[in-house]
Parts: structure tokens; sequence; C-alpha cells
């Protein structure tokens, strides 16, 4: 994602003839303003005066070629107008009165993509005035014909009677079009109404399915000394081949062993890897990278029915000599190398030389042309994870800064769902030894740590060394030959106190949160000494999110997400219990006692977790029950969550 001034007003320019430079919404989806087959973003400035009962064509449409702009419209009510000033806002739409009550609805359609089978993200934000006596409601219209599944609502005061509105959804399987219903109420003198509306979908290879593994689960371990001759691996990330046997080979980066040898890039085979089928060597040897290579990023390119593509990408830091952190990429099919130097990378003076940076791919940064993202620990001791150009207008230069915690060694993006993932060496307090292999997910959104947080496999022998051993690469992919696409982490973990090995693969399951339901976003909570990591011994806790309209909630814990006492998971429970749209996920073993909000729109509930050894790695599944008053049998069930419980 750009967040660059210079370059939005370039594109901005090219889209907009007219010179108007729109607002950007805050904390957007990663794809707003992406130029692809998926992806629509809509914007409306309402500046421009409209007649009574009417709604404007959007100020900005950043759409595919199949979209039709005759489908995207707004049908309004009689008394929705245009308001020349309202609140300090030029430009709104909205509802007047002189003194009576007045009501006025809108019902706004998005013209969709043809992939009915897929899911559909949808995202819309609003600045909105509703004064002493009035009320703006939206919500994403029901229909029989697709789930409004795990939707979030968000308020922020905006100072002067304003507040902006931000409602994300998934709607499964996606519908023909998406709809927002508007409705308008003023009871008494004066005006109500809407300004800077944002609208964004984007459709997705559905995510990972009710049944997949918990996060953290442990689903391999290979000890890549024994595949690569004990070479020091540093990362490694897996590449499918084509259609349709969608063969899987594992690539791994090493540091050379001799003084003056180059360091490589390594073609595994056999999955699990078994030996190395190809070399290639980086652009960097012993002498201009002491440190060795970093981590490894995986460029995927595909669309629906077409051959899936990737570079694979390794991170060398060649500053130590007065040369430049490089990109290295090759080619998985053809193993044609590209180079890619860093030229707006700080020097060592503000980013020390002596560490391995973590490396990440977001194809949708810098509006669709992909950018990649690196982390590292800078001279202050802070983390930052910084966002560099491949447009070849501008390769190379630095386009965002944000923060991150030190001591991050890995770095990766799923571009399904908008998440970055870090893998952390920095020293973790647990109930016992501490760790130096754990991770956490970070929002495409906004930035912000979710609060979900995992660990690597701790039963690594690493004799006097932190359990577990110490973190270095870290990638994330999932697989395009099945009809979900589970996150599955690979990550490289260091032991250097095991005699028998001192590198390791383990693959691991994610993410936390799964399964689909009506109501609000379910999250770890990053809190206490243990960074709300489930350790046995420990307290845990499990946050809801997005639900400002619910006055209560329960937590129901379970130990399984393919059944329970009412049947085989995941069930749908409209038909049981009379709540439409809801999903039970997990079995609902244990419950919490009626909780009250936390904070405006969520819950929060800590429980110790027994410091029972046999519990060890034994998943756990959660999942909210939510009271709220404007939905049909007044009860929903939220997203679900899982992992595990670690030693």
């Amino acid at each position: 994602m750009c967040h660059s001034p210079c370059q939005s007003l370039v594109l901005a320019a090219a889209l907009w003839s007219g010179g108007l430079i729109a607002q950007t919404p805050e904390n957007p989806p990663p794809w707003w303003r992406v130029q692809d087959n998926v992806t629509v973003s809509l914007y409306w400035d309402f500046n421009t005066p409209f007649a009574n009962g009417t709604f404007p064509p959007p100020t900005l449409v950043v759409a595919p070629p199949w979209y039709n702009p005759a489908v995207t419209q707004g049908v309004a009510t009689a008394n929705l107008r245009y308001v020349a000033s309202l609140g300090g806002f030029n430009g709104v739409c909205g509802v007047t009165s002189a003194g009576g009550p007045v009501a006025a609805d809108l019902d706004l359609t998005v013209d969709n993509d043809p992939y009915p089978d897929w899911v559909k993200l949808f995202w819309f934000q609003y600045d909105e005035f509703e004064g002493a006596t009035g009320s703006i409601r939206a919500a994403i219209e029901e229909s029989l014909a697709y789930k409004r599944a795990i939707i979030s609502e968000k308020s922020v005061a905006l100072g002067g009677g304003w507040n902006r509105v931000t409602v994300a959804a998934q709607l499964i399987p996606q519908p023909d079009d998406e709809a927002i219903d508007f409705s308008f109420l003023l009871n008494a003198a004066g005006a109500i109404g809407i300004d800077n509306l944002y609208v964004n979908s984007r459709c997705e290879k559905p995510p990972p399915d009710e049944t997949g593994d918990a996060l953290g689960d442990v689903d391999r371990r290979t000890d890549l000394d024994a595949v690569t001759g004990g070479a020091d691996s540093r990362a490694v990330a897996v590449v499918e081949g084509p259609a349709p046997a969608f063969a899987r080979a594992y690539w791994a980066v090493a540091a050379a062993a001799v003084q003056g040898a180059p360091h490589r890039l390594l073609r595994l085979a056999g999955s699990p890897p078994t030996t190395v089928a190809a070399t290639f060597l980086l652009p960097a040897t012993t002498l201009t990278a002491p440190q060795g290579p970093g981590d490894i990023a995986v460029e995927r390119s595909a669309t629906a029915g077409s051959t899936p593509t990737a570079v694979v990408w390794v991170v060398v830091d060649n500053r130590a000599v007065g040369g430049q952190v490089v990109l290295f990429g090759v080619n998985a099919a053809t193993g044609a190398s590209t180079t890619l130097p860093l030229a707006g990378f700080p020097p060592p003076a503000t980013v020390p030389t002596n560490q391995m940076f973590g490396l990440a791919f977001e194809p949708s940064g810098e509006f669709g042309q992909g950018t990649f993202w690196i982390s590292s620990t800078d001279a202050n001791g802070q983390g930052a994870m910084r966002e560099f150009s491949r447009n070849p207008a501008t390769p190379g230069a630095l386009l965002d800064v944000r923060a991150i915690e030190a001591q991050c060694t890995g770095l990766a993006y799923d571009d399904s769902l908008g998440n970055f993932y870090a893998f952390s060496r920095r020293v973790q307090a647990t109930p016992s030894l501490p760790i130096q292999a754990h991770g956490y997910e970070v929002s495409g959104y906004d930035f912000a740590p979710t609060g979900v947080r995992f660990c690597s496999d701790l039963t690594l022998a690493n004799g006097a060394g932190p359990r577990g051993g110490l973190a270095r690469g870290l990638e994330v992919w999932r697989s395009r030959s099945q009809s979900t696409a589970a996150l599955s982490f690979t990550c490289v973990v260091d032991t250097p106190g095991n005699p028998a090995s001192s590198r390791s693969l383990v693959e691991l399951a994610g993410p936390f949160a799964f399964g689909w339901s009506v109501l609000g976003r379910c999250s770890m909570a990053d809190v206490g000494p243990f960074r709300g990591l489930p350790f046995l011994g420990a307290t845990f806790a499990v946050e809801l999110r997005g639900v400002p309209q619910s006055p209560f909630a329960m937590l129901w814990l379970g130990f399984s997400n393919t059944n329970s006492s009412s049947g085989p998971l995941p069930l749908p429970v409209g038909g049981l219990l009379g709540w439409p749209e809801s999903v039970l996920s997990v079995s609902p073993d244990l419950s919490s006692p009626l909780l009250t909000p936390s904070a405006p729109g969520e819950f929060r509930f800590a429980f110790p977790v027994p410091a029972t050894a046999a519990l060890g790695y034994t998943p756990i599944y959660f999942q909210w029950l939510a009271l709220d008053a404007g939905i049909p049998g007044f009860f929903a069930l939220t997203q679900a969550g899982k992992t595990v419980l670690y030693p």
C-alpha cells in the first residue's frame, strides 16, 4: 500500500481529468484503489448539487473492465436532498426539517464481479452528522442469496457533531451485486446527513475452511541440515507449480560457509523436502554481506482459471562495504533472475547491518503494482517495517515506514485477507523458561497488531539455549489447488544448542479467526506479561470487536470444530434457534458469564489455563454469542477463533 503523498498525487492526476483530489479514507483495505479484475473502489464527495430524490454518480471510480456504471445506482426517497453546508462540511447528502419528523431512505447498489462461488470482502466508510435529534443507520442489505458474515462496525468522533463510521463484512457466496440500505430520521428542525462515502469490494477465493487446524498447530517439522547437507539455511518458502498437479516445491536461502563465497538460493526437491534440486548464486558474498542473506518472499500472480506464476525474492544487505540493500528474484518456473537495488533504504547509521531482515511482498501495494516490505531493528532499538517501490519509474524508492516490534527476523503477507505476519526472536516470558521463536499478526488496514500471536514448535530441542530455538525467516502461503485455501506458515528456527541439528523447517497452521456468522470479529487479546499467548499456567483472553449495538455477549469455549452435541460442525442454527445467518462453528463445551462491553463495541473474557503438561498443544476453539436488538431473534453468533495451548 502506497502512503506516499507524491505517489498518490501522480495517480490521482491520471484518474481524474478534472484534477480533483479525493480525500483518502481512514485505514482503508490494502486493495483500495487497486486496478485489477476483482476489485471495485468508489467514492462520493457530494460537492456537486443534485436534485431531490436522486443520488449522484460516484466522484471516483476505479474498477475492472467488466464494471457497469449503470448498475451502480442509489434509489432515494423524494426528501433525500443535497445540503450545501452542515456542521462545517460543504456538500452533504441528507434531509432537512422545518420542525416535524422527517424520514428518508437510500438503497445503494454496487456492481459486482463475475465469480459467484467466491467470497466478497465488502467495506464501506462514511462521515455522518446526526445532531441532537437525528439518527442515521447503514446496513448491508439482507438477502436469501448469501450470508452477511463477520459484519463489524466502528464509529469514531470527528468533532463538531460528526462521526466516521466504518463497516466491514464478508458476503458468502458473493452476491450478484452488493447493496447498502441507509435510513435517515430527523425528529426536529435542522438537518442531518452523510459525506465522504467510500465503498470497496473485492472478490477472493474462499479463505480457510471451518475445520482447519488450530493456529500454532505443528503440521510438519523437517531437519534442514539433513536436506541441505548442513547449509546455513535462513528462510524457506513454498511455491506451487501449474495445474493440474500443482506440484509443491520448497525454496531455501543459505549463507555461504566459505570466506569469499557467494550466498545461495536453493530449490529443494520433495514435499516435505529431501534434497537440493538446484542452486542459484546471490549477488553477494561473505565479504560484501557478512551477515548473510535475510528473509524470503514469494510474488505470486494468478487469476481464476489461469496458471499461477511465482518469483522467489531474497533480501541481501551489501551496505557493510558501501553497497546497497538488494532484492534478488528468481522465476520459479524458468530460473530467470532479476535484481532490484533499494536506493531508498536508510544508511547503516539508521538501520545497522548486523541483523537479519524480514521480507514480505504485498501485491496491492502502490495501487496494485506491488511493493516490498522489509522489517528491521533500527539504531534506536525500535522495530520498523519499510515499504519499497517496484514501480519502473521509481524502483527501490522508500514509500512508507511503520512501527513494528524489534528483532523481527521474518515477515510475511497474506493477500487474501490483508494481514502481515511477523516472526520474532525478541525474548518472550512464559510461565516457565523464556522463548525466542514466536510471531504475531498485523492488520494491513491500519498496521496495528490484531492481538493474535503464535509460537513455533516449542518442543524443538536446543540444549541450554532458548527453548524452541531462535526465530529466523517466515513466509505464509495458501494452496491454489484446493477449493478452500487454508493459511499455512513456513518458518525456519535455529537450534544451536542441539548437537543433532542446528536448523529446522517448521510448518504451522493458521489463522486464528475462522468460520462464518453474522456479527463481529473474533481475536486474541495481547495483554499481560505473556502477551496473551495461551501458555499452560497463564491467563488467556479472547476479544470480540465491531459490535456497537450489542449490550451483552457470552463466550463459548470448545474442544472441537468438527462435532458438537447438536451434530456435525459447522451447523447453521437459523432453523433450530431462529437466529438467521448464524452458524455454530465450535462445540459449546464451556461458557463465560453474560458479559458487558469492555469498551464501546468490544468484549473481552480472560480465563486461566491449567498448568497441566498433558494439555500441551491441545487445540481449543472460541465463538461469541452476542445480543443485538436489531437482529431477528435478538441473538447472533459471531466469527470463531482457534489456537493451541502452548507448553
